[in-house]
């Protein structure tokens, strides 16, 4: 039967209380918490309430009525739940059948109609991804693989941000290096981090000392404006004591002389390389690093002068290779790269700011220019639609130099982001702490008359990642990358090689394929809302809820698949004759295994339509460790008859190959040999 026999059990229930009382209802099923209890459970508490009868007197009108001798063996009340038990054989035998009637099980056409876009990672290139970046990866991926695996056109977007104050002085001493014929040596997006760091500490430090001039704390030198000396960082401290200043300006000062000589420290010894040979370029070629930032910054935007714009370009796409290179690792790919500079450079942001302002949805402040949200959510009834009770501050998109921000970029991006691929939906995976700004694009849509672009597109946020025993800060240099994780996961996979006899080259194929699918699964399987805290050891136990547990269980089937066939079991003949087969069923591991297996592809239509991909992760541990239990209390190749052991070999079969089809949504992959 094509139908799934829970549904198709309450259609037939539904249609004895029609026939019997009149009455169209939408019963409810669950699966009883035990076995004992029958295999699915209708509540008839509302139903019995509704025809004012009780609950166990309905059960037994329904009881009588009800007739369906293939699929169930049994109809049994407990209290005001009608509990019917399936039959095994014909449940199993259709539900294996239709594993290897498929050729991806689970695979369907539920969303061929749509075309959506699946915008992720897209870090800004001033330095390596982080940990924190690669949940947005993962799930991004696993989003766009979940749809496509529901026939759905997907396409994968990076949307590289090539703009802002924090490009400008990473540009400036990656070609002061350069100019030096001093060129990386490590991989290139790590160096260009390495830079980042250290350029944006001299300018925060030129900035630092400005401002304590400014309020009239000379005890800074102009000799070496991109450096705190312990001398100065004291001296400045004292002045500071007695200086008449508010006093949580005064902290925030004395947070930042703090903060600032401690970094610099730590870059000088971690970095010593970069951070020396930087100071000593910088403080003799550039007199003014927080001026010739900002004139970078502008004329970049302005996209006229083409040497500074080859040197943007250059320096982003060298990070942009190294992310690439990382992602690739762990068969994370893009289709498409927008890049922020062209949108810029298109001449949509003023259009859009011109249109804004003609709706009177644009506040001035000098400069500055303010996107009314509340004033576009009220009038526009955008509040209204999506339930929005508070009254919305407004966001700053072009800054008090006249400058735009990236928010106002991301207006005019998301205007034709969808036209590109003639989407349906686009789901940008961006962290928790841009709900604000993913907010205003939408509000901003709805501003430009474009309702229907705006309602296409939806943020899935997610919590950040850590390392155990780790901080991040990029602006300090201190990161935990995906490769260093990575070469973390493989060295703890090898360790455990050491007890295997393999080959170098199998032993390498394994471990790289375990370290992975280790991260990947680690991060995948936690619910998106929750802050992950990654460990190396956990990732990779065998015992635990892990993606080496997934793959061994893989090999373990395959191995018994394996060995039927070295004793001379024709598996394909198996196969081939199942629909004769005389199924046999004749323990509780096997049964729930199956029923398991029956409910994979509505798991991924769930998911799908939830858009909880850690929800498949879950599941098919959930199945593995069914599997397990099976494997542990039913005897295949020594099952006894034939019959009970080709019915088992048909179910490790169909394992596989729900195995394949959740390694395909989840992106990880399955091994021949553990």
């Amino acid at each position: 039967m094509t139908e799934r026999i829970y549904e198709y059990q309450k259609n037939i229930l539904e249609k004895i209380l029609e026939d019997k009382y009149d009455l169209k209802t939408s019963l409810i099923w669950s699966k009883p918490p035990s076995s004992d209890l029958g295999d699915i459970s209708f509540p008839l508490f509302n139903v019995a309430k509704q025809l004012s009868i009780p609950p166990s007197e309905l059960a037994i009108a329904i009881q009588e009525s009800f007739s369906e001798p293939k699929y169930i063996n049994k109809v049994e009340i407990q209290g005001g739940f009608l509990n019917l038990y399936l039959n095994k054989q014909s449940f199993s035998l259709d539900t294996l059948l239709k594993i290897l009637s498929d050729a991806k099980y689970g695979q369907s056409t539920i969303k061929s109609s749509e075309r959506i876009i699946v915008e992720h990672t897209s870090s800004n290139p001033t330095g390596p991804l982080h940990i924190g970046h690669f949940r947005n990866s993962i799930l991004g991926d696993v989003i766009g693989r979940l749809f496509r695996f529901m026939g759905a056109a997907v396409n994968f977007r990076y949307y590289v941000n090539d703009l802002g104050r924090q490009i400008a002085p990473l540009i400036i001493g990656y070609h002061l290096l350069k100019e030096k014929g001093i060129e990386p040596n490590i991989k290139v997006d790590l160096w260009i981090g390495k830079i980042y760091a250290t350029m944006n500490t001299f300018l925060e430090i030129q900035q630092l000392k400005e401002h304590l001039n400014s309020i009239g704390i000379k005890g800074t030198s102009k000799d070496n404006l991109y450096s705190l000396s312990l001398e100065e960082t004291s001296k400045c401290k004292e002045v500071l004591k007695d200086h008449k200043l508010r006093g949580t300006e005064k902290e925030q000062i004395f947070e930042s002389i703090d903060k600032l000589f401690r970094v610099q420290n730590s870059l000088e010894e971690r970095i010593p390389d970069v951070y020396l040979e930087l100071r000593k370029l910088t403080s003799k070629q550039i007199t003014d690093l927080n001026q010739l930032t900002m004139e970078y910054v502008i004329e970049y935007q302005k996209g006229k002068d083409k040497e500074l714009v080859s040197k943007f370009r250059k320096v982003t796409q060298e990070a942009l290779a190294g992310h690439v290179e990382t992602l690739n690792l762990f068969n994370i790919f893009h289709d498409d790269f927008d890049w922020e500079s062209d949108v810029a450079w298109s001449g949509e942001v003023e259009t859009i700011l011109v249109k804004l302002e003609k709706n009177k949805f644009l506040i001035h402040d000098g400069k500055a220019r303010l996107l009314d949200n509340d004033k576009i959510g009220t009038n526009l009834g955008f509040k209204e639609k999506y339930n929005l009770k508070y009254e919305m501050p407004s966001s700053i998109i072009v800054n008090s130099e006249g400058i735009t921000l990236y928010p106002c970029r991301d207006i005019a991006y998301h205007l034709h982001k969808l036209e590109k691929f003639n989407a349906s939906y686009c789901y940008n995976v961006v962290g928790k702490e841009q709900q604000f700004p993913q907010l205003t694009v939408k509000l901003a849509l709805y501003g430009l008359g474009e309702p229907d672009i705006a309602d296409k597109i939806e943020h899935f946020d997610f919590e950040t990642v850590n390392l155990v025993g780790r901080k991040m800060a990029g602006r300090e240099f201190e990161y935990v990358t995906p490769d260093e994780v990575y070469d973390l996961v493989k060295d703890e996979v090898n360790i455990l090689l050491e007890e295997r006899d393999y080959s170098e080259e199998e032993a390498k194929n394994i471990s790289e394929k375990v370290a992975t699918s280790s991260i990947k699964y680690f991060i995948l399987r936690m619910d998106p809302k929750k802050l992950v805290v990654f460990d190396v050891k956990k990732a990779v136990n065998l015992n635990e809820n892990t993606g080496p547990f997934l793959q061994y269980s893989y090999a373990r089937a395959l191995n018994i698949i394996k060995k039927a066939k070295e004793n001379s079991l024709e598996i394909q003949e198996i196969l081939s004759n199942a629909e004769q087969m005389n199924f046999d069923i004749e323990k509780e591991e096997e049964w729930e295994l199956i029923k398991m297996m029956e409910e994979l592809p509505y798991i991924l239509v769930k998911a799908a339509e939830s858009l909880r991909p850690d929800s498949v992760a879950n599941f098919t541990y959930s199945l593995v460790a069914a599997f397990h239990k099976f494997y542990d209390s039913c005897p295949v190749l020594k099952a006894n008859p034939d019959t009970l052991r080709d019915s088992r070999l048909l179910i490790v079969y169909c394992f596989l190959k729900c195995l394949e089809s959740l390694f395909e949504v989840i992106g990880i992959d399955y091994l021949e040999k553990m």
